[in-house]
């Protein structure tokens, strides 16, 4: 919440669902007025660790890729934010240990989401 009084988050899945299905998803958590933008698997070409989805996301939100960050918690996340030329922040939450992470040289490594407002890239925000 705290994020997205500040920031203009988005949301990315590869899951191939439509872009409804995923929003209506999110409205059933209480998720959706968090997020300015979502796209699935449907809504691109090349899937990750194509940059695709993220510079379509950027370019529907009117930001340049220098002012975002990805934050994700697998491999082809970071690796999808770094071929875009963003900066990015792994999340140990997720299915993949920290050296397998570590590899793919993110620029902040958090153990989960809740770190996020302690991330050096996003501290000048709050």
């Amino acid at each position: 919440e705290k994020l997205s009084e500040k920031l203009s988050l988005a949301l990315i899945t590869m899951r191939f669902i439509p872009k409804e299905k995923l929003e209506k998803e999110l409205k059933k958590l209480g998720f959706h007025k968090y997020f300015c933008a979502t796209l699935t698997a449907l809504d691109v070409k090349t899937p990750k660790p194509s940059p695709e989805a993220i510079l379509k996301c950027l370019k529907s939100l009117n930001v340049h890729v220098s002012e975002c960050a990805v934050v994700g918690d697998s491999i082809v996340d970071i690796r999808s934010g770094k071929l875009a030329g963003a900066k990015t922040v792994a999340v140990l939450s997720g299915l993949f240990r920290e050296e397998e992470l570590r590899k793919e040289k993110p620029d902040v490594i958090i153990r989960n989401f809740n770190e996020i407002l302690t991330v050096p890239l996003l501290r000048d925000v709050f």
